[in-house]
C-alpha cells in the first residue's frame, strides 16, 4: 500500500459521511457544491496523483467560491489530507528514485573493483618481468667482471 494510501482511506470515508449532506440551493451554491462533490469522486478515485491534483483544485474552488458553503469544515481537513497525501506520494516517489539510484550504483561498484584488480595483477606481472630482468643484468654482470684466464 502506498503512503498516501493511509490519508486517503481516511479521506473517503469522510467522503462517505459528507456526500449525502450536498443539498442544492442557488445556482452559486449548487456550482461550489459540484466542485465538492467532483472533489469527492476524485478522492475516492485511488491513489492516481492524477486525482489528487484534480480533488485539491475542486476543494480550493469550493473554498474560494463566495457562496455559503455547507462543507467548508468537511472541504478543509479534506483539502488537507489531499495535500498531505500528495507530500507523501512526492516522498514514496523520491525514496524510489533513491533505492533504483543505489542499486544502479551497487554494479558500479563492482564494475569499478574488477579494474583494480586487474592492475593489481597487472603490476605484479611487471615487477615479476622486471626482477627476472634483474636477475638477467646481475647475470650479466658477474660474466664481464670476472678475470678472464
Amino acid at each position: 500500500m502506498k503512503l498516501g494510501g493511509t490519508v486517503l482511506a481516511l479521506a473517503s470515508v469522510m467522503t462517505s459521511a459528507c456526500a449525502s449532506l450536498v443539498v442544492p440551493g442557488s445556482s452559486a451554491g449548487r456550482a461550489a457544491e459540484q466542485h465538492f462533490t467532483r472533489a469527492i469522486a476524485n478522492l475516492d478515485s485511488a491513489n492516481n496523483s492524477v486525482f489528487l491534483d484534480s480533488a485539491a483544485a475542486h476543494l480550493e474552488a469550493y473554498l474560494a467560491s463566495g457562496a455559503a458553503a455547507e462543507h467548508r469544515r468537511e472541504a478543509t481537513v479534506l483539502l488537507r489530507l489531499t495535500h498531505d497525501a500528495q507530500r507523501l506520494n512526492r516522498v514514496e516517489a523520491a525514496l524510489q528514485q533513491a533505492k533504483t539510484t543505489a542499486a544502479d550504483e551497487k554494479p558500479k561498484a563492482a564494475d569499478a573493483k574488477k579494474p583494480d584488480d586487474e592492475a593489481v595483477k597487472e603490476i605484479q606481472r611487471l615487477k615479476d618481468e622486471l626482477a627476472k630482468a634483474n636477475e638477467e643484468l646481475e647475470r650479466i654482470k658477474k660474466r664481464l667482471a670476472a678475470p678472464k684466464p
